[in-house]
C-alpha cells in the first residue's frame, strides 16, 4: 500500500509536475514556430504564469506590451535632448502612471540626474548595466518597462535575460532537433508535417532514421516522392500501399500542388480515408514550404491540425547554430577516423565556417551579395571528405581540404568574387 505524502511533499510534488507538464506543452509548441516567433510566445507564456502566480498584474503587463506613450507629455526639458527624443519622453511620461515610476519621479531623475542617465542609455548592452542610484532597487519587469521606453533596440536581448530568471534557460537554450524523439510522439494517424527553409533539408534525417528501423528505398518500405505535375496518382498509391503494409511515404514539397492536397480526391481525403484502416507502422511525411504573405494558406487546416509540426529553421545567433551543426555528427562517426584528434579539431573549426557563413545572412546585402543557398548538406560531405582525407594521407592536406570547401563545396553555391574571398578568408583564419 502507497503512503499518503505529506502536505510538504505532495506541494513539491504538484510543481513538479506542473513545471515538466508547462516544460513538455512548450517543446511540442516551439517545435513548429518560426525563430522568429519564438521570443515572442515564451514571453507571453512567462508574463502569463506571473500573472496568475501574483508576481505581476495586467495593468504592467499590457504597458509593456502595448509601449504605452502619453498623448499630452509636456515640454521635455532641454537638457534631455542630448540622449532623448520626443517619443523616449513621452513613453516616460507614461511611465509614470506606474506606482513604482511615480514614487521615483522618473521624469525628473531624467533631468537632474542627467549625466548618468546620459551614461546609461550610451552603453551597448544597458540591460546589462547598472542604473541610476535613485533606481537601483529595480526589479526586473520594471526594467523591462524601462529599456521599452529608453531602448527599445535592447527589448529582445532584456526579454532572454529575464526569461531565464523567471523559468530557466531550457526556454530559451533550444536543443538539437532530434528526429527519434519525433518519431516517438507520432502515429500511424499523425503525419509528420516539416516545414522547409533555405539550406535546411529534413530528407536525410527521415532516411537515416528509417534505416535505423529497417525501412529504406532498397526494400521497397519507404516511398520518396518530389511532389509536381503528374505525379497524382503516384502519391496516391503509394499512400494507400503503405497505409496497407506498413510502410513510410513521404510527400516531398506539396506547396507545388494546392490544388491536390484539399477535398475528398486530394490528400486531405486520403489521410481521412486510411485513418480508421492503416496499419500501426504506417508514417506520412509532409514537407512544403511556408506561405510567402502571413495571411496566405497553402495547406488544408485538417492536415495541419492533425499533424505534428516541425519548422527546423537555422537559428541566426552563433552559438545555437553551432550547436545545431555539431549535432549531425554523433561519437561514432567522429571516433571512425584514423586521427581523431585532428579530425575533432578540424571538424569543430568546420562547424563553426558553416555557423558563420549561415549567419551573415541576417545582415542581408552587407553580409553577402546575393543569396546564397549554404545548407546541411555541405557541412556533412564536407566532414565525410574530411574523413576521407585524413585517412589517406599521412600529414594533414590543410591546402587541399580549404580548396575542396572554400572552392568547391560551398564555393560551388558562390557567384561574386568579393563573395568568395569573404568564404576562403574565414577559411584561411580557422582551418590551419
Amino acid at each position: 500500500m502507497i503512503e499518503p505524502l505529506s502536505p510538504r511533499s505532495l506541494s513539491k510534488r504538484v510543481e513538479k509536475l506542473i513545471d515538466s507538464i508547462t516544460y513538455v506543452s512548450f517543446c511540442y509548441t516551439r517545435r513548429g514556430l518560426f525563430e522568429r516567433h519564438k521570443i515572442i510566445v515564451t514571453t507571453m507564456l512567462t508574463l502569463r504564469i506571473m500573472i496568475r502566480m501574483g508576481k505581476l498584474n495586467d495593468t504592467e503587463v499590457n504597458h509593456l506590451i502595448l509601449g504605452k506613450m502619453d498623448p499630452n507629455p509636456g515640454t521635455m526639458p532641454e537638457i534631455t535632448r542630448s540622449y532623448l527624443n520626443e517619443t523616449n519622453w513621452a513613453c516616460c511620461k507614461a511611465l509614470e502612471s506606474i506606482g513604482y515610476f511615480h514614487q521615483n519621479n522618473l521624469c525628473s531623475s531624467l533631468d537632474v540626474e542627467h549625466l548618468q542617465w546620459k551614461r546609461w542609455c550610451d552603453q551597448e548592452k544597458p540591460e546589462m548595466t547598472d542604473l541610476p542610484k535613485a533606481f537601483k532597487d529595480i526589479t526586473a519587469f520594471h526594467k523591462l518597462l524601462l529599456l521599452r521606453s529608453l531602448r527599445p533596440d535592447r527589448l529582445l536581448s532584456a526579454l532572454t535575460i529575464f526569461i531565464v530568471e523567471q523559468m530557466g534557460e531550457p526556454y530559451v537554450e533550444q536543443a538539437p532537433f532530434d528526429m527519434m524523439e519525433t518519431y516517438q510522439e507520432s502515429n500511424n494517424n499523425t503525419p509528420l508535417f516539416f516545414v522547409l527553409f533555405p539550406g535546411v533539408d529534413p530528407t536525410p534525417q527521415v532516411e537515416n532514421m528509417a534505416n535505423k528501423l529497417d525501412i529504406s528505398i532498397a526494400n521497397g518500405r519507404f516511398h520518396n516522392i518530389s511532389m509536381g505535375q503528374g505525379q497524382e496518382k503516384r502519391a496516391k498509391d503509394a499512400i494507400f500501399d503503405s497505409a496497407q503494409k506498413g510502410n513510410w511515404v513521404m510527400l516531398q514539397n506539396v506547396h507545388l500542388m494546392q490544388s491536390w492536397l484539399v477535398g475528398l480526391n486530394g490528400l486531405e481525403g486520403y489521410l481521412e480515408e486510411i485513418a480508421k484502416t492503416c496499419h500501426p507502422g504506417f508514417r506520412c511525411f509532409i514537407s512544403s514550404e511556408p506561405p510567402p504573405l502571413a495571411d496566405m494558406n497553402i495547406i488544408p487546416e485538417s492536415i495541419l491540425q492533425a499533424s505534428i509540426k516541425i519548422a527546423n529553421e537555422a537559428p541566426q545567433d552563433l552559438k545555437t547554430n553551432l550547436r545545431r551543426c555539431f549535432a549531425h555528427f554523433n561519437q561514432g562517426f567522429i571516433d571512425k577516423s584514423p586521427k581523431p584528434n585532428d579530425y575533432k579539431a578540424i571538424l569543430f573549426s568546420l562547424c563553426y565556417f558553416h555557423s558563420l557563413i549561415l549567419g551573415r545572412k541576417k545582415f542581408g546585402t552587407q553580409g553577402w551579395s546575393r543569396g546564397y543557398n549554404f545548407n546541411d548538406g555541405d557541412l556533412t560531405i564536407c566532414a565525410n571528405v574530411l574523413h576521407n582525407y585524413l585517412a589517406k594521407y599521412e600529414q594533414v592536406p590543410y591546402d587541399d581540404l580549404k580548396y575542396i570547401f572554400g572552392e568547391i563545396m560551398y564555393g560551388g553555391h558562390i557567384t561574386d568574387a568579393w563573395d568568395r574571398r569573404t568564404n576562403n578568408t574565414y577559411l584561411q583564419v580557422l582551418i590551419h
